[in-house]
């Protein structure tokens, strides 16, 4: 018990072991895929960064030309006084002014927003001189006087624009510059956690690995001794199963002998005997001895199936014979419980291929559990019908019926109803079943509570495949219906 007790504390810790293996591998694996999708994210961000292009820069030069085209214009108007190039540098300040706002949203840097409220008010003072100069033009003002004018005031405003452009291009080249460096430090950081990260999962996996190999070649070790083990429980229960069978052989032989002087000392009794008392008892004793009988050969049958299989021994016989063998085998018993047998024959009698001596047991032993199940004053009833294929054979009770519940296992070993578990071993329906199957036939039950039991099988009226065709003379067979000393019983 000790040592059994040791190996249940064993393999509980090496399931132990197994489960905590199986957990950190979950572990390692869950962790490194976070690692993993937080690497890919940083990646993904570099990326967009390697990726960033210069369009800021490229957006201010734009405005830079508009704003001198503009200011060009301006002067050009007021020395030339074409009207295609008023519009023209209408349309250039408008296109300046919303192309600055859309700048500051798309490219916002901290500093951005007030360079653009400077560059704004220079536009105004802009506006204010050239609205100047058209009054100088509108009062007649000679050209080239005009033109210089505005050259004059606008030339400075020229030089405040291209500083505050200046500044936005400063800007935006040290931001382009601040992240080109992060990009760079991200890289190196990534080239180096890579290989730092593979290290950790593979010596996390190694290390996982050694342990489960470890586990594996420490219950390989221990197999073989766990086989030999169960080698020997096993032998040791086919020793004790082949130990009971040749007792219950053993006793059975020995029980045969007592029997059979038992029913020698009846059978005197039946012939010598003078008065009718002496005569039903001996009849009685006789019936009795061929029922306990009948339940040693189940026994030994049902044994001898489970271990090497069923031999038979099989003849080409009427139905008729064995049905009326059963009838009067069991007869003092039906008398004894005051229970009718009816058997309906069928005309002209059919043919089977069976083993009489098995067959009758399994008549004794159906028609036996029906006796018991009537009520007092019952009948029951053996009907034959036949097809092509089989003879079907059933007996009909009017007992109390069998529920439901207990139909599926009905045929197994030891079985017993209820109301009669008091009255047999229980192994007769198992043989029964044994039997009937080692013939090549089927048995089944149909029951209703409080309507009988009805118990029908089935034997082939072709001979088996490899079986010997053994047909007995005219006078063999009328011995072997009258003689009913086939030492069978019935029993459930």
């Amino acid at each position: 018990m000790a040592n059994i007790n040791l190996k249940k504390i064993n393999w509980s810790m090496e399931r132990k072991a197994l489960v905590a293996f199986s957990i950190i591998f979950v572990a390692v694996v869950g962790s490194a895929w976070i690692y993993a999708m937080k690497l890919r994210q940083t990646v993904v961000a570099n990326n967009s960064i390697t990726m960033m292009d210069s369009s800021a820069l490229v957006e201010v030069e734009r405005l830079r030309n508009i704003a001198d085209s503009q200011i060009a214009n301006s002067k050009a108007f007021f020395l030339l006084g074409a009207k295609s190039i008023f519009d023209l540098q209408e349309k250039e300040k408008d296109e300046l002014m919303k192309s600055l706002a859309s700048f500051e949203k798309e490219y916002s840097l901290p500093q951005i927003p007030a360079i653009i409220k400077r560059i704004e008010s220079i536009e105004l003072k802009n506006k204010e001189f050239f609205d100047q100069a058209m009054d100088f033009r509108e009062k007649k003002t000679e050209s080239k006087i005009v033109g210089q004018f505005f050259q004059s005031k606008a030339g400075p405003l020229r030089a405040q624009l291209n500083d505050a452009f200046d500044e936005i291009s400063s800007l935006h080249k040290a931001e382009i510059d601040r992240v080109n460096a992060q990009a760079r430090g991200s890289v190196v950081s990534i080239e180096s956690d890579i290989p730092k990260g593979m290290a950790w999962l593979t010596s996390s996996i190694a290390l996982i690995f050694l342990g489960l190999s470890f586990l594996v070649i420490r219950l390989l070790r221990e197999r073989p001794a766990h086989l030999a083990e169960r080698n020997r429980l096993y032998n040791e229960a086919i020793k004790a199963v082949q130990s009971r069978d040749e007792a219950i052989f053993a006793v059975s032989h020995d029980l045969n002998e007592s029997l059979t002087a038992i029913k020698s000392t009846a059978e005197r009794l039946e012939t010598t005997g003078q008065s009718e008392v002496v005569k039903e008892s001996a009849e009685l004793v006789k019936g009795n001895v061929q029922v306990i009988e009948g339940l040693i050969k189940d026994i030994r049958d049902q044994k001898s199936s489970e271990m090497e299989g069923l031999i038979l021994r099989l003849d080409q016989l009427g139905i008729d014979e064995v049905l009326e063998s059963a009838r009067l085998l069991m007869q003092p018993m039906a008398k004894q419980r005051d229970v009718r047998i009816q058997v309906d024959t069928v005309n002209p009698p059919v043919l089977a291929f069976y083993d009489r001596e098995r067959v009758l047991r399994v008549l004794s032993n159906l028609i036996g559990n029906a006796i018991k199940a009537s009520p007092k004053g019952g009948k029951v009833v053996v009907k034959v019908r036949s097809d092509q294929k089989f003879v079907n054979i059933s007996v009909l009770d009017n007992g109390t019926g069998i529920p439901d519940s207990q139909l599926e296992g009905i045929f197994d070993n030891f079985w017993q109803a209820r109301k009669t578990a008091d009255q047999g071993a229980g192994i007769g329906l198992a043989i029964v079943k044994t039997t009937v199957e080692a013939h090549g036939g089927t048995v089944q039950v149909q029951s209703q509570s409080g309507r009988g039991s009805t118990f029908t099988f089935s034997l082939p009226r072709r001979r088996p495949v490899g079986a010997p065709v053994r047909k007995l003379a005219p006078a063999v067979r009328s011995s072997a219906t009258s003689h009913l000393d086939f030492q069978d019983g019935p029993n459930l």
